[in-house]
């Protein structure tokens, strides 16, 4: 049935203008039209600027604009776009004084014009910097909801391809920045479609941008004569794309609908009506011609199944030919092989033989057909599928992610394939899984692998290795192709590939193979370095860094490698080291990239083994500090003491340790005072750590050495500390190795790639061999205890393995899975040992128990009868539920515990080892037990004053890992209460508490957990009338966790458990002492007064002096942060004077200066609370600006709201690169600094202080210069055009569009329409504007009278009104009609009033003309009110 196209065009375009009519009424797009108005309306030239700088702008606004009207955000690293912007000046000049009615100077008395002073506005311009949308982030901005179409498209892959055939220019798929769709570049003639949108998104954006195209190239435009601006543009290309869709059957009302709307200048769709016909004729013939394409393509893309099937019904017109298996055997044919010739080839032959009877001949077309489907290299997928898919090259064959998978594994390079018809680089295991489409291998790569797996191969062409291989991971192989190894890619066949690019290594395989004999010597070679003392192995070092940076000049130098390590050895044993150092120095100057590094590292390893070695073998007296770096699992004992060492079967030894620190030795260097220097005064040249336990102090008195082990209390010395440990190195360096975890069914255990001997494997552990198999040595077959021919790996087993009677597994397809992680054999083994254990520790969490939903974690820990409990908290609700105590295997012992281990843990657990227990009178021996629990280790010793209380649940605690600072303060909380209580009991007499009742607790546990626990005790027994109302008051103020209306728990646990009454004394001592503290400490200010320093550095130095820290601190901020400035304290003269920095500006960052630490009697509470603390507090929040000037650039970096403000400028002031770097508040600005020079390349201490201020001026002086050039450039490419000017009325200024609006009116025409538009009709300005147009193009529009006033300054702050003639004229002549328009009306009101007073003088006139009956009559009553 003939389509009545003009018909079916008509329908649809109407069905469009009702659907954009019904946009207009809705409220989106109030809201809509309310944001567009906050953006600035650009000149023509600034619009020309944006669009070759950015294209695909949509709405561009500045950085600050974006911030403050739309709450948006630019992006990090987004560059902005260029464009001018007036930065007009005022300036003031004598003039002579001009009479307004003559035009002529008014003249003094002495008749001398008369001067006066005006103001006006000199137009400059300066380069300023906008964003379009798309490189901001932030809050949505109001659209008219123009939702993406996510429908599929029948046909969809046919339909593209004709409409690429119809569209006159050439269109590719890619990635489009921001938000567009596609676009159609009339400079490069060319359509650009974003790819991965759906279906019918893709669909109607093509067709809108052929409509483009067709419509709307300008050389075709020029030639008709046409001009259409913007809104015209998109209004055409989206209806027709909306008419075409329609016509196919695709909805897309949802997209075009709004976006039409939102193109239109008005709700009278000016542009849509006008255009009506050509959507209407462009959208018909676009049809016709798709519709074209698409039959031509139909006949050309009938699918190779529909072929085949077409094929035989063409043979079977007459009779029955093909039997089922021969019928499905030729559509598989074309469906996987998409070749249409060999297909009809293979219908022919397989008829002709049935034909003839000739059942060998079928059955061998048969087969050939079969075997060239099974020669695809994945069965689940075959070409037509890849053809139809979109990528129609011969150049690979197709897989699917499980085949590309399956491949990749084995070794072969796999590529993504995409819709457009393009490939993708080779991609790695994580590039497989992140691509959802098709795959490909290479069709010549495939046809070698059938050649190698029929054998039939060329001897030159495949090189076989004659020596064995071994299989190795990734990381090895990266390692040892680095270091020239020969590396081979693991395949299918036996004829391995050597790797020749690190990328085939990066993007392999998990495995690769390498000569077997090749990895033994890197494993033998690793094994040695291991086993050098520090010297040899640095001399050998040495060596090999010589060898491989001057290979020439080492080997016309060195004749004997062995000798020349010897000589380097006893240089460095001799100290003999300045030669050496100063040509690797020469090596870390002159070189670059890894020699420069490995140069570098080599200074710094034989510094410090030449001082290790002046200490232990010079004459000169030494000292030397030794501190365990490296934590072995193994020797662990990091600050724990020697009896530690020695309950764990462990030895001091210095393989554990590195040295520090050394320093000649003076008869005052005692031990003790030894550790009073690094420990308490620490030397600003010692990097370690504090002297603490574990440390050992070298001594070395010019004649003998020893070494003391820095113990609880005093030193121990240790004889043998510097003696080789008699360990197994063997088996340490396979603890040590890392290896991959396996799964042999299901047992767990870790691959070796190389051979394991049981005499190194560690007790515990089980070896095994893995044999490859004949074909492929590296693919393992089968687990045996020793394999010598064929060996694949050795594994070690958690448990040994069943190998039958025949002593070997058969791995089959399931039995050897890798896990993917890689442990050492030693954490292998803890981690196999804590599954056997199955036991919760101090420190569990996680922990299921039975009865309980959720999981617990351990808060306490206790020992009976030999066996440990444990008291655990739960992890979500924590304090708001009771305790339960378990034992070591999770056994659940007791609940519903609130008070730690009370009386009701106590019953639970005598119940618990009664029931475990038998024997005669349990229950008393389990009692007695109990009694005699191991009791808690007494703390009464140690000092917790400075551990501060922590205030956070656990769930805080784990969250922002400090889970040991929660159990920490756990811990002493209890301790506390106990302490708490025992003090009471031991100084209450039955009367009173003793004086020091309260300082003896607050010594140990300080006064904030003293305080801390009162308060709990006080809210947990608020009832209490023994408690004072002043002491409950007191503890109402106390901020402590559990005091919070909304739990329902106190911690019981931590309550005091003393008589009120007594407590109640106890409570009212503290506050006695905590007053007096605050007391002291307001009595006797350590500050006398503050002063600020102008800059250090400068001579004589200017000192101002306050009186409090807030007018100092203000009067240093207000210092530029170019200066040394510095901020300190007076201190009062008692006992002496003092004065010292605590603030000082460094390079530009204030830093807290930490020498108060150091002075005796400056490291005081006073100055940490009133002092160091509000500035730490004030430092914390300012805002800073700072700049910086580096080898080859300049920057500048200042805070905002969302973190820093940055630029980068070259040397000649040009900004370079520049925007926000976002923060949480958790960056320094010289964090921020760091962070961003180093991503630009630079090192942030290279940079040198500068003036902020001073680098702005400059940068916006030569932003200005851009300005005039760009200026310049643009007027210079601009022909002279011929320009015309017409005027516009708008009811609404803000909304042209929303009211009245007139166009192409003379200057008398708009004056007369803008006066019948009445002021009060709308809540808006009225204006008269003018429009320019220039050689028939639209140049720009401006007001030029709003509420009755001509806008004259505002026009002539643009350059571009200014000097334009026809503006100034129409300006002086609207002032001209303006003065006459207001004379007119101003006599108009004259006569009116004129003829009002007549009209009530003729009124009053008449009524004393009335005859005097008529006033003689009688009068009616009046009524009240007011007679006019």
């Amino acid at each position: 049935m003939a389509v009545d196209r003009k018909q079916q065009m008509k329908e649809i375009t109407e069905r469009l203008e009702q659907g954009v009519k019904d946009i207009f009424t809705s409220e989106m797009y109030t809201t809509y039209l309310r944001t567009m108005a906050k953006f600035h309306n650009y000149s023509f030239n600034n619009t020309l600027l944006i669009a070759m700088q950015r294209p695909d702008a949509t709405l561009v606004a500045g950085f600050n604009a974006w911030k403050n009207k739309f709450n948006r955000y630019v992006k990090k690293g987004e560059k902005g776009i260029q464009i001018i912007a007036p930065a007009p000046i005022k300036e003031v000049e004598e003039r002579e004084k001009i009479d307004k009615d003559t035009g002529l100077a008014v003249l003094n008395e002495n008749g001398e014009p008369e001067m006066e002073r005006v103001e006006y506005v000199v137009p400059r311009f300066r380069v300023t910097t906008v964003f379009d949308v798309s490189q901001t982030d932030g809050e949505p901005i109001p659209s008219l909801e123009v939702n993406e179409l996510t429908a599929s498209v029948k046909d969809y892959a046919l339909l593209t391809a004709a409409i690429e055939q119809v569209s006159p220019v050439p269109m590719r798929f890619d990635e489009i920045e921001g938000d567009a769709k596609g676009y159609y570049s009339d400079a490069d003639k060319e359509i650009c479609i974003q790819v991965g949108m759906g279906e019918s998104q893709t669909i109607k954006t093509m067709i809108h941008e052929v409509a483009h195209a067709m419509l709307h190239n300008s050389d075709l435009m020029k030639q008709r004569g046409e001009e259409k601006d913007r809104l015209t543009k998109e209004t055409e290309a989206e209806s027709i794309a909306f008419t075409v869709c329609s016509a196919l059957g695709i909805d897309t009302s949802d997209y075009s609908f709004p976006y039409v709307a939102s193109w239109a200048s008005g709700k009278e769709m000016k542009e849509l009506k006008d255009s009506m016909d050509t959507i209407r004729l462009t959208a018909a013939d676009f049809l016709e011609k798709l519709e074209a394409a698409v039959a031509e393509r139909s006949a050309e893309r009938m699918t190779a199944m529909q072929y085949a099937e077409k094929l035989i019904a063409n043979k079977e017109q007459e009779k029955t030919i093909f039997d089922d298996e021969q019928r499905n055997l030729i559509v598989n044919f074309a469906f996987k092989l998409d070749d249409r010739a060999a297909t009809e080839e293979l219908v022919n032959g397989i008829a002709a033989a049935v034909a003839e009877d000739d059942k060998e001949e079928v059955n061998r077309l048969m087969y050939d057909a079969q075997e060239k489907i099974e020669n695809l290299p994945d069965g689940m997928i075959g070409l037509s599928e890849m053809h139809d898919y979109g990528y129609r090259k011969d150049d690979v064959l197709p897989l699917t992610k499980e085949g590309a998978r399956e491949w990749h594994r084995l070794g072969e390079k796999i590529y993504p394939l995409f819709r457009d018809g393009t490939a993708g680089d080779y991609v790695s295991q994580e590039g497989i899984e992140q691509h959802d489409g098709i795959f490909g291998i290479k069709a010549d790569a495939w046809d070698a692998i059938l050649l190698e797996q029929r054998e039939d191969y060329a001897e030159d062409e495949y090189a076989r290795p004659d020596f064995k291989l071994t299989v190795i991971n990734r990381e090895q192989a990266l390692r040892l192709y680095d270091e020239g190894k020969q590396i081979y890619l693991v395949r299918i066949s036996p004829w391995p590939i050597l790797v020749t690019a690190r990328e085939e290594i990066e993007r392999g395989s998990d495995t690769f193979q390498i000569a077997k004999e090749d990895l033994e010597k890197d494993k033998q070679k690793t094994m040695e370095n291991g086993e050098k003392a520090p010297v040899e192995k640095l001399a050998v070092d040495l060596d090999d860094f010589a060898f491989d940076f001057d290979f020439y000049h080492y080997k016309d130098s060195v004749e004997d490698r062995e000798q020349a390590v010897e000589a380097l050895k006893e240089q460095i044993q001799a100290g003999d080291v300045q030669l050496i150092r100063e040509w690797l120095q020469a090596a870390v100057e002159e070189s670059e990239g890894e020699s420069a590094e490995k140069a570098a590292e080599l200074i710094t390893r034989m510094d410090a083994v030449v001082k290790e070695q002046k200490l232990l073998s010079g004459s000169e007296k030494q000292f030397g500090i030794y501190q365990i770096t490296a934590r072995d699992p193994e020797h662990d004992y990091r600050f724990m003491n020697l009896d530690f060492v020695k309950r764990h079967g462990m030895e001091v030894n210095c393989a554990d340790y590195e040295l520090v620190y050394t320093e000649p030795l003076t008869e005052k260097d005692t031990l003790e005072a030894i550790y009073e220097r690094f420990n308490i005064q620490r030397l600003a040249d010692f990097t370690g750590h504090s002297l603490s336990v574990s440390d050992v102090v070298v001594l070395n008195d010019g004649s003998t050495v020893k070494a003391y082990y820095v113990d609880s209390i005093g030193f121990a010395e240790l004889p043998e500390f510097f003696k080789e440990r008699n360990i197994d190195l063997q088996k340490e360096n396979l603890l040590n190795e890392e290896l991959q975890e396996i799964e042999i069914f299901d047992k767990p255990g870790l691959f070796s790639n190389g051979r394991l001997r049981d005499e190194d494997v560690p007790d515990g552990l089980y070896r095994y061999d893995l044999r490859g198999s004949d074909y492929d040595p590296g693919q393992p077959i089968t687990v045996e205890k020793t394999v010598v021919v064929n060996h694949a790996a050795s594994v070690l087993m958690a448990e040994e393995l069943d190998l039958g009677a025949e002593g070997r597994l058969e791995l089959g397809e399931e039995g050897l899975n890798f896990t993917g992680a890689e442990l050492t054999v030693r954490e292998f083994m803890e981690e196999q040992q804590q599954k056997r254990n199955g036991l919760i520790h101090g420190d569990s969490d996680h922990i299921a128990v039975e009865g309980h939903i959720g999981t617990w974690y351990a808060i306490d820990e206790t020992e009976i009868g030999g066996e440990k409990f444990f008291l655990l908290e739960h992890e979500e609700h924590g304090d708001m539920t009771a305790c339960v105590a378990v034992n070591e295997q999770g056994k659940l012992v007791a609940e519903d515990l609130w008070n730690g281990f009370d009386e009701d843990f106590q019953e639970a657990v005598q119940k618990y080892l009664s029931e475990k227990w038998n024997m005669p009178k349990k229950e008393n021996v389990v009692s007695e037990i109990i009694e005699k629990a191991v009791p808690a280790p007494d703390n009464s010793a140690q000092d917790y004053s400075d551990v501060p209380v922590y205030y956070e649940p656990f769930n805080y605690a784990k969250e922002n890992d400090e889970v040991d600072l929660y159990r920490t303060s756990y811990r002493l909380n209890s301790e506390c209460k106990q302490a708490i209580h025992e003090a009471i009991a031991d100084n209450y007499d039955g009367m009173y508490l003793g004086d020091g009742v309260v300082d003896q607790v607050v010594r140990q546990y300080g006064m904030e957990r003293v305080g801390y626990i009162l308060a709990n005790t006080l809210h947990h027994k608020s009832y209490d009338g023994r408690f004072s109302h002043s002491n409950k008051e007191w503890a109402e103020q106390v901020s402590t966790p559990e005091h919070n209306v909304e739990r329902m728990t106190f911690r019981t646990d931590w309550v005091v458990d003393s008589h009120p009454a007594v407590l109640d004394g106890f409570v009212t001592m503290y506050r006695d002492e905590l007053e007096a503290q605050k007391k002291l400490e307001q009595e006797q200010p350590f500050v006398k007064q503050f002063y600020v320093v102008e800059n250090l550095q400068a001579a004589p130095l200017k000192i101002e002096r306050f009186g409090n820290l807030d007018d100092a601190m203000a009067q240093y901020q207000a210092l530029p942060n170019h200066y040394m400035k510095a901020l300190g304290v007076e201190k009062n003269p008692d006992p002496l004077p003092g004065s010292l920095d605590v603030l000082q500006c460094r390079n530009g960052i204030d830093t807290i200066v930490e020498d108060y630490k150091t002075v005796p009697g400056w490291d005081n509470p006073y100055i940490q609370n009133h002092v160091v603390l509000p500035l730490q507090g004030a430092l914390a929040v300012q805002d800073v600006e700072l700049a910086y000037e580096l080898p080859d650039a300049y920057f500048h970096i200042q805070t905002c709201d969302d973190g820093f403000d940055y630029t980068l400028y070259n040397k000649d002031f040009t900004e370079q690169d520049g925007g926000i770097l976002e923060t949480d508040g958790d960056k320094s600005v010289q964090e921020a600094m760091t962070e961003l020079l180093t991503e630009f390349g630079y090192n942030a201490a290279e940079g040198r202080i500068m003036d902020a201020a001073g680098l702005r001026e400059q940068a916006d002086t030569v932003a200005e210069q851009q300005a005039e050039v760009l200026k310049e450039k643009l007027a210079a490419e601009r022909p002279a055009p011929e320009e015309t000017l017409s005027f516009y009325v708008a009811e609404c200024l803000e909304f042209t569009f929303a009211g009245e609006f007139h166009d192409h009116l003379t200057m008398e025409e708009a004056l007369e329409v803008y006066d019948k538009i009445p002021s009060e009709r709308m809540n808006a300005d009225k204006c008269i504007g003018f429009c320019i147009e220039e050689d028939g193009g639209f140049v720009g529009m401006y007001e030029l009278v709003v509420n009755d006033k001509v806008q004259r300054e505002n026009i002539n702050s643009i350059n571009y009104f200014r000097d334009d003639q026809l503006v100034q004229q129409a300006i002086s002549d609207m002032e001209k009609l303006m003065e006459a328009r207001q004379k007119s009306k101003e006599q108009e009101r004259s006569s009116t009033k004129k003829s009002v007073l007549d009209a009530l003088r003729s009124l009053k006139t008449k009524k004393q003309e009335q005859p005097a009956q008529e006033q003689d009559k009688p009068k009616k009553a009046k009524k009240k009110g007011m007679e006019l």
